[in-house]
């Protein structure tokens, strides 16, 4: 299973009544996807949580404009921060290059 592959079985299972191969859309959207990282980040009932949980005041129709805000300023990436994170527990060595290496 590829990095991207539940959430691209989501999109087929949505589109399922407008394909022909559902096996074949997931080959290409895997194969045209396969060096990006899709994340589902979260939906309405995430920002109507959060809201809560903060005590701010937010309806259930403009909690998609503040999805879609978050969203325009690129609150949700891989920082570099996330990248160091990741190597160093996932690896586990030391992966730092001198400078002249």
């Amino acid at each position: 299973m590829g990095r991207n592959t539940q959430i691209l079985e989501e999109i087929i299972n949505v589109l399922t009544d407008q394909l022909f191969n559902k096996e074949t859309a997931m080959r290409d959207l895997e194969h045209h996807f396969n060096t990006r990282l899709i994340l589902d980040a979260g939906n309405v009932d995430t920002i109507s949580t959060h809201a809560s949980q903060l005590r701010l005041r937010v309806e259930k129709q403009e909690c998609g404009a503040v999805l879609d805000y978050i969203a325009s300023k690129g609150m949700i990436m891989v920082t570099i921060d996330h990248v160091e994170q990741a190597i160093n527990s996932l690896l586990g060595e030391d992966r730092f290059i001198e400078p002249g290496e």
